[in-house]
């Protein structure tokens, strides 16, 4: 099944072409089933093949560290992982994300866990 790419932007990385957006979300529910009221900024990326599904909660100003929720079976970084905790990066509570900082995003995802 193909994925829809009306609203959404295209960013290559590799040789893979990766579809990404931004939306406002009602309510963020992490792991622990807690969910975060109030309006938080997601931005989702889904590579081409869908293997690559995550979801960013765009920080806040003061946030210790940003999420990422992990859907799709691909992620290097933390295999079996559902939630995974991201540092910090300039520029990465702006509300409009950029196509390098999915470029980013990506590159840090797909890298091996160095811990």
């Amino acid at each position: 099944m193909a994925v829809s790419k009306k609203g959404m932007r295209k960013v290559n990385y590799k040789g893979r072409q990766y579809l990404w957006y931004v939306n406002d979300a009602e309510s963020w529910v992490p792991e622990q089933g807690l969910v975060e009221p109030g309006k938080v900024r997601v931005l989702h990326i889904i590579s081409s093949n869908k293997q690559f599904i995550v979801h960013y909660r765009l920080p806040h100003e003061g946030d210790p560290h940003a999420q990422l929720r992990v859907e799709g079976p691909q992620f290097p970084r933390q295999p079996g992982a559902k939630m995974v905790q991201v540092p910090r990066w300039k520029y990465d509570s702006k509300a409009y994300p950029t196509a390098d900082f999915v470029r980013r995003l990506i590159d840090w995802c797909m890298a091996e866990n160095e811990d």
